[in-house]
């Protein structure tokens, strides 16, 4: 051979050198889809809890609210100890093929605690309220299967706030 075909070779790539480097790209770009598979999940998660956050916060403001300004239901005792639920809508995203998928919350207060002091004029006291938000995420990531994965429900979420207040004479 003669000079000039040698010097080209040594830089060429070879078969290997080329199949080892689209392993590596191929790694590179199966991994980085995975991650933002991951991120949207866990972004949709976020927004699930926020949004059932500001939703259950609103509906215990609305029991406390009912219980503080209008005496019918103060003085009602079957609905001081009954408890209340409603279900609410935490988003409609829209799924890769078109269909929706809902993620709904179960709101529940649940019965009131009339707290009361004997040493107190009061009676009661003060009152006690706590609320729940409870739902199942949907497991998004690796939804490429069949219509039974597209039901995959993740583990139960939920949150609690409670309230104390006293009602002015």
């Amino acid at each position: 051979m003669s000079k000039r075909i040698r010097k080209l070779e040594r830089g060429a790539a070879d078969l290997v050198t080329i199949a080892v480097g689209m392993t590596i790209l191929a790694i590179a770009a199966i991994g980085t889809s995975y991650s933002l598979l991951y991120g949207r999940e866990a972004l949709i998660h976020q927004e699930h809890y926020k949004t059932a956050l500001y939703k259950l916060r609103g509906f215990m403001e609305e029991e406390t609210a009912r219980i503080r300004f209008a005496a019918s239901y103060r003085y009602d005792p079957a609905w001081l100890i009954a408890s209340r639920e409603t279900e609410v809508e935490l988003d409609s995203r829209t799924d890769r093929d078109g269909r929706v998928m809902m993620t709904t919350a179960l709101l529940r207060r649940e019965a009131f605690d009339l707290e009361d002091d004997a040493l107190t004029s009061l009676n009661p006291d003060y009152y006690r309220v706590k609320c729940t938000a409870s739902w199942e995420e949907p497991i998004i990531s690796g939804d490429l299967g069949s219509e039974d994965d597209r039901e995959r429900k993740g583990p139960e979420r939920l949150i609690t706030l409670q309230s104390t207040f006293i009602i002015p004479n």
